[in-house]
């Protein structure tokens, strides 16, 4: 791809993200932790631990960006159960950080995955939703 396709498809992820539902904003959150952690996988594998932990440290950023989204005087008990999962995850990933404990991935790619699946269904089926939760 050249330089002003690319140019077009950055500016098209950009628009898509900056007209998104909040709902739609965290499935992309979901999508993109997903993806680092599945690449960080991949990276083990080939043995590049620096990419590994790189991608690994992105997953951590999109999780603490979803922390950081919650509202739990609107979200209650589901927003405290959401935080306390996110914190797990952290955790995980601060193992496979310091371990190298690559085994840990596919677990939590199944917790995001899961999430994934469920904020996709709000988003498909769901009221709308006009805050954080």
């Amino acid at each position: 791809m050249n330089a002003y396709g690319a140019m077009l498809v950055r500016n098209y992820q950009e628009n898509s993200v900056n007209t998104a539902s909040p709902v739609r904003l965290v499935v992309l959150l979901y999508q993109g932790a997903i993806r680092a952690l599945r690449l960080a996988g991949c990276y083990f594998q080939d043995g590049d631990s620096v990419k590994a932990h790189s991608e690994v440290l992105q997953a951590e950023k999109i999780v603490l960006e979803l922390i950081g989204a919650l509202n739990f005087k609107e979200g209650g008990e589901i927003a405290r159960n959401l935080f306390q999962l996110y914190q797990f995850i952290l955790k995980q990933c601060a193992l496979v950080e310091a371990e190298s404990a690559r085994e840990l991935i596919p677990s939590l790619v199944r917790i995001l995955e899961g999430l994934k699946e469920a904020w996709q269904e709000i988003e498909k089926n769901g009221p709308k939703i006009t805050g954080s939760v």
